[in-house]
């Protein structure tokens, strides 16, 4: 199922979990660009580059993982927020360049929350409250998202103390609440067979969606993936590696779901 808010890919077999990739998109509807600046090195600065081509959607699904990929900018809708957050929550980019040039009212905001924020939060509970009675037991959730391969000072102020360079990895979930140790430690172990310095709940232990997916009962957690793995950074392209980390990730997602199902 595809709309310009986001795109559903279903499990082709019995289902037995679910991939959430919230933070690739790149649309701005029309409708904000009014209140966004045109610079567009500084819109691109924050998104979790083609995180969907680091996965092969058609071999998860051919294994019974639903996928879900958001399509809005996140500078416009961050789902990666609470609701009254979600709008704008990014003024400045983690670089510190301005985004947002000027506010739009609270009735807009309403507007738009409605429109692209809760539909992905509706239809992401319905995937998992389905796959809950179909499964019988608690349902396997990854939220999928990448992170700057340096951290910016935006990022030391959240995270004091983080080194130069950052984990390959970092899978997230919420310090052991969200998950068992060893569903997210059978995924670490998978990762590190091709990849050093796999972290567990540091520079990142888990955002927003990581709590709400807790909310059902569920084992479930966060992965980011260092851009350099995968990308040029400056220059926003991905590079033959992806290839490498696309073939890993997804044999690894599969290997973690059928475990768990």
């Amino acid at each position: 199922m595809e709309n310009s808010i986001f795109d559903f890919y279903p499990a082709k077999k019995q289902a037995i979990g679910l991939v959430s990739i919230p933070h690739s998109g790149e649309i701005i509807p029309s409708e904000f660009e009014e209140f966004l600046t045109s610079d567009a090195l500084a819109r691109g600065r924050d998104v979790d580059f083609k995180t969907r081509e680091l996965v092969d959607i058609e071999k998860l699904n051919n294994s019974g993982v639903h996928v879900i990929v958001a399509n809005i900018h996140r500078i416009c809708i961050d789902l990666n927020r609470s609701d009254d957050l979600c709008v704008f929550a990014w003024e400045n980019n983690s670089h510190g360049e301005n985004l947002v040039t000027k506010k739009p009212s609270q009735e807009l905001q309403e507007l738009w929350k409605n429109k692209y924020y809760e539909p992905y939060f509706e239809f992401l509970k319905s995937i998992i409250q389905n796959l809950k009675s179909d499964m019988n037991k608690k349902v396997p959730v990854i939220d999928f998202h990448s992170m700057p391969s340096h951290p910016t000072a935006y990022h030391l102020k959240v995270t004091p103390d983080q080194p130069a360079i950052r984990p390959t990895f970092c899978l997230s979930n919420l310090k052991g609440e969200s998950s068992s140790a060893e569903f997210i430690e059978h995924l670490k172990k998978m990762l590190e067979t091709q990849y050093e310095d796999v972290s567990l709940n540091y520079p990142y232990y888990g955002g927003y969606l990581t709590q709400y997916i807790n909310k059902f009962d569920t084992e479930n957690f966060q992965i980011e993936v260092r851009r350099n793995l995968y990308m040029d950074e400056n220059k926003r392209e991905l590079i033959e590696d992806h290839k490498k980390v696309k073939e890993l990730m997804t044999a690894s997602l599969i290997s973690l779901f059928e475990k768990f199902s």
